[in-house]
């Protein structure tokens, strides 16, 4: 488990430099590549200010699949995590309208091409 700390350190440099999140990134180090309930719950949160919202789970040692681009279903598995109050690891309920809770993003292709800085706080 892992939690983020002075997250105003984060806002700060957002704010220079006039950055928007358009979503977050992790690391499942020693597990398969997908979004556990603790995922979910956090992508909310992105998801519901900003649809197009996206969750890069990244997992080295799942050889079949060692990254992933995801977000809730929508209306489905949006539906589920607004009602569901728990906290920690837990199960969640299939969406009812037979979807899954989350799903690989359609709208996001991979560019090796595009040039970005890095800006690490540590």
């Amino acid at each position: 488990m892992c939690q983020t700390l002075n997250e105003e350190e984060i806002f700060e440099v957002q704010d220079r430099l006039s950055l928007f999140p358009l979503g977050w990134i992790h690391t499942h180090p020693s597990q398969t590549c997908f979004m556990s309930s603790v995922d979910l719950h956090t992508h909310y949160s992105y998801q519901i200010m900003l649809p197009e919202a996206v969750a890069i789970v990244m997992a080295p040692t799942d050889t079949s699949s060692p990254h992933g681009i995801f977000h809730l279903s929508d209306p489905g598995g949006v539906s589920v995590i607004r009602n569901c109050q728990q906290r920690g690891f837990h199960p969640h309920e299939e969406p009812s309208d037979g979807t899954s809770l989350y799903e690989h993003c359609s709208h996001v292709f991979m560019n090796a091409n595009l040039r970005f800085d890095v800006v690490d706080l540590r």
